[in-house]
């Protein structure tokens, strides 16, 4: 008897030595890994679409349109809640974040300010430190405060688009996402952190994300090209490693780009039209 209980001892120490925090590291995302199906929603919310809302796994909504009951209410049945969060681009709708920016919180080119006119935002310095304060400050208020279980983190593929042909600005602006990344996990342990695009940062990022989306996963753009091909290879080897869900959408070929994305175990989410229509 005693044998078996030492051979047991040996074993179990064993085990722990490689599994040192067996159900947490690796677990921090098991409500990502366990979702079916997803739905984005960024308009504000009446009482029909908060009861469609809620009959799904997951939902990524605008959180300065709802109250704190709103979401308890989303939460009741299981429902993950993700408030979305611009950070590489402040749209100047959002009108508490603007009058926070300081003159140094922009990006200049050239001396001017960039502003995408589609959108009506700025790219923002994500190096700068108080702009970092910004955000904490817009996630307590909008995302944790309200009882969400975590961010969605938008632009964030801005870093990619704008700087990665200029090394050295492309490196400032990687550190300082990474800085703030790092900052937001301290400040909000608990909190689900999901990326949208970005597909070189995403290779640095991976270890803060619980999730990564891909929007524009439609199956006759990317089953043929290259560039896709490659990104889905490197987005599977983050996958394998058991922290970052890999998060597909699509708006054409429904059935064959949802088959193609269940192929490689991505969850996916198809919207016919716009995500603010049910």
């Amino acid at each position: 008897m005693k044998k078996w209980l030492l051979i047991m001892a040996i074993f179990t120490l064993g085990f722990m030595s490689l599994n040192p925090n067996p159900g947490s590291a690796e677990d921090v995302n098991s409500g990502l890994q366990k979702v079916k199906n997803y739905k984005i929603y960024y308009s504000a919310p009446t009482e029909r679409i908060l009861n469609k809302l809620r009959s799904y796994d997951l939902i990524v909504i605008e959180p300065q349109l709802y109250t704190k009951e709103q979401v308890q209410y989303l939460k009741q049945n299981g429902t993950i809640v993700l408030g979305y969060i611009s950070v590489m681009e402040t749209p100047t709708w959002n009108q508490k974040r603007m009058e926070l920016l300081s003159e140094n919180d922009y990006f200049y080119r050239n001396g001017d300010k960039v502003h995408y006119e589609q959108w009506d935002s700025f790219l923002m310095d994500i190096t700068s430190k108080n702009y970092h304060n910004i955000l904490i400050d817009e996630m307590e208020r909008q995302v944790s405060s309200k009882g969400m279980d975590g961010v969605f983190f938008d632009t964030v593929g801005n870093i990619d688009n704008e700087h990665l042909e200029q090394n050295t600005i492309y490196k400032k602006q990687l550190d300082g996402l990474k800085n703030f990344l790092k900052e937001s996990n301290e400040r909000f342990p608990n909190l689900l952190m999901v990326q949208n695009w970005g597909m070189e940062t995403i290779q640095h990022t991976h270890k803060y994300m619980d999730g990564f989306m891909w929007e524009g996963f439609d199956y006759n753009e990317v089953s043929t090209n290259e560039w896709a091909q490659i990104q889905i290879s490197k987005l599977k080897k983050i996958q394998q490693l058991g922290k970052t869900q890999i998060m597909t959408v699509s708006t054409k070929s429904e059935r064959k780009s949802k088959s193609y994305a269940k192929k490689f175990n991505f969850l996916h989410y198809h919207d016919k039209k716009s995500y603010d229509v049910f």
